[in-house]
């Protein structure tokens, strides 16, 4: 090598120098959208798409003028690496011209016979189809870059494809691969790192297969990083070098996943589509065929040049809702297709059609968790009228003795030895729950007996029936009330129950009975409208207010205070007498 060669590569190499070259899979700005296409043999390029002119062009790298701190000029080149070259993940290979129409007929033959057997769900394996399809325009959720927060604004559901072995799960897992935005492959992980760190280069959809692991409680970090994907979360982790520092991860888009368990996290449960496979009778083709993917990648090329045309049309519109739909976070995982709706209108009737029978299985899903257990147990004993009022709105479950005839309050030992559990675990399900306020007392008395009763108020306990009881029927439960001799006003609040019965517990004889009348107003000082009642003995107040005092912040006597404040707990022990 002559003196001359060497002098230029040291040029080139100086050149070099200067230049900082940044793997993107995509670079997007106000006048052209550019997506990484590989033909799976050459080098991976950049398809530039101008929107101004609708014009296309490849090249292998871009330059905005951008420069770093170092004073470096910026370069943005087509990701290349293992994952791609061996195939987990996937990009297209190029552009195919064609409309919402034929691409989704081309996607219901290719997820359908003879590559997959529904076995009666076809309804549920094309919905899936179209929520796959949305996964092209997620981005779209921020629609400007300054309103762009961790964590809020945009959504993005799981779907567990569930079922016991040899029952399709695979398959269908692959057949929503090949129609997901850039899917990124992986097998059983359960090292987060190995997720989160790929995710954030790419920025596509993750199909996680065999995912059954034995931790799935909020406490797992696969869950943790889970839900935080299906919000848009990012994940940090500290410098262990260096404190002072903290690496952050994008983190949003559609997890599909295979599995035989449903999740033991509540909250992942309700942020996931589920999707039951059943084993079918037919033979199918054993692995997939070259047929599938060749198919497959058609439908990439068409995706994207779908993506291309109707990316700056897209709007997601965050504030609709469909009538047919009473979960919040459902009403969030069809965003993206109620506004490809607007450009291929076949898609809202197919949303329609399926929302009613995907809520029911959610709520079959969510049934099946330790809250699930818990409510439906709850509303097992509610439902046969086995429920006492306390202090209006709370009232308190009950249960049959060992005599089978007195009832008495269920409690947490009891739900314990039902089910099999801790009373700790049966506690924090419980308090997880919410179905009544703060500031109860843990014990009250009933038939002369302490007890640490399970409170519930109607409003409250009537919001997780809806999520948890499949064939719960709305208000309900307040008919239930009111067959026990309750009146209940139903507004947004039900800042009132009155009763219509002399006693309190039913045929349980309690001294509360005549101490609670003030939580539990008597018709007949409903119609005395003219004087105040004492909250806690249900008796007129005197007109002189040095007699009357505030307990609880309601008017009561002087002397019925000093009897309530005696107790060791809040609330009348035994009737004042006084009045």
């Amino acid at each position: 090598m002559s003196a001359k060669d060497l002098k230029k590569i040291e040029k080139q190499a100086k050149e070099e120098e200067k230049i900082r070259y940044v793997s993107r899979p995509t670079v997007l700005t106000t006048d052209f959208l550019a997506e990484e296409i590989w033909d799976r043999k050459g080098q991976p390029k950049f398809i530039v798409y101008h929107f101004k002119d609708e014009s296309t062009e490849e090249t292998d790298k871009i330059d905005l003028e951008e420069t770093d701190q170092q004073g470096r000029q910026v370069i943005y080149v087509p990701v290349d690496n293992e994952a791609l070259r061996k195939g987990l993940v996937i990009v297209p290979t190029g552009l195919r011209e064609c409309t919402f129409k034929e691409v989704l007929e081309k996607i219901d033959r290719f997820a359908s016979l003879p590559n997959f057997d529904a076995v009666g769900q076809d309804v549920m394996v094309k919905f899936l189809s179209r929520v796959v399809v949305g996964t092209w325009f997620l981005d779209r959720f921020v629609d400007d870059p300054l309103k762009d927060v961790a964590g809020a604004g945009k959504f993005s559901p799981i779907i567990p494809i569930r079922g016991p072995s040899q029952s399709g799960k695979n398959r269908l897992a692959f057949l929503l691969r090949m129609l997901s935005y850039r899917p990124y492959f992986e097998m059983s992980t359960y090292r987060v790192p190995s997720l989160y760190r790929p995710m954030d280069l790419w920025k596509g959809t993750l199909i996680l297969d065999e995912a059954d692991f034995a931790q799935t409680t909020e406490k797992s970090e696969l869950i943790h990083y889970l839900n935080c994907r299906a919000t848009g979360t990012p994940i940090s982790r500290q410098d262990p070098k260096n404190p002072k520092v903290t690496h952050t991860f994008l983190n949003f888009g559609v997890t599909i996943l295979t599995q035989r368990r449903i999740f033991d996290d509540n909250a992942t449960e309700s942020r996931s589509l589920p999707y039951f496979s059943e084993s079918t009778n037919r033979k199918l083709p054993s692995v997939e065929t070259d047929v599938m993917l060749r198919d497959g990648l058609e439908i990439q090329e068409m995706m994207l040049y779908l993506r291309f045309k109707y990316y700056s049309r897209v709007k997601i519109e965050k504030d609709v809702w469909i009538n047919e739909v009473t979960d919040p976070r459902l009403m969030a995982a069809l965003l993206p297709l109620l506004a490809l709706s607007e450009h291929e209108p076949s898609l809202k009737n197919e949303i329609k059609t399926v929302v009613k029978e995907l809520e029911i299985l959610k709520i079959e899903q969510k049934s099946n968790s330790e809250d699930g257990t818990v409510v439906n147990l709850i509303w097992e004993k509610v439902s046969e009228g086995k429920f006492a009022v306390w202090n209006n709105p709370h009232y308190y479950v009950m249960t049959k003795a060992e005599d089978e005839v007195t009832p008495i309050p269920l409690t947490t030992s009891k739900i314990a030895d039902d089910l099999k559990w801790s009373t700790r675990t049966v506690r924090k399900v419980i308090n997880s729950l919410g179905m009544c306020g703060k500031g109860l007392p843990s014990r009250i008395t009933v038939g002369n007996k302490s007890w640490r009763v399970i409170f519930f108020e109607p409003t409250k306990l009537d919001r997780r029936l809806k999520e948890f009881v499949v064939d719960y029927e709305p208000k309900k439960l307040f008919n239930l009330i009111e067959g026990k001799g309750f009146q209940t006003v139903l507004d947004e609040k039900m800042t009132q129950v009155t009763q219509v019965t002399d006693t309190t517990h039913g045929d349980i004889p309690s001294k509360e009975n005549a101490s609670r009348a003030g939580s539990v107003t008597s018709v007949t000082s409903v119609t005395q409208q003219s004087q105040e009642i004492c909250f806690l003995c249900d008796q007129p107040l005197p007109k002189d207010q040095k007699y009357v005092t505030y307990f609880n912040q309601k008017k009561v006597h002087n002397h019925c205070a000093k009897v309530a404040y005696r107790e060791d707990e809040p609330g009348l022990r035994e009737g004042c007498g006084r009045c």
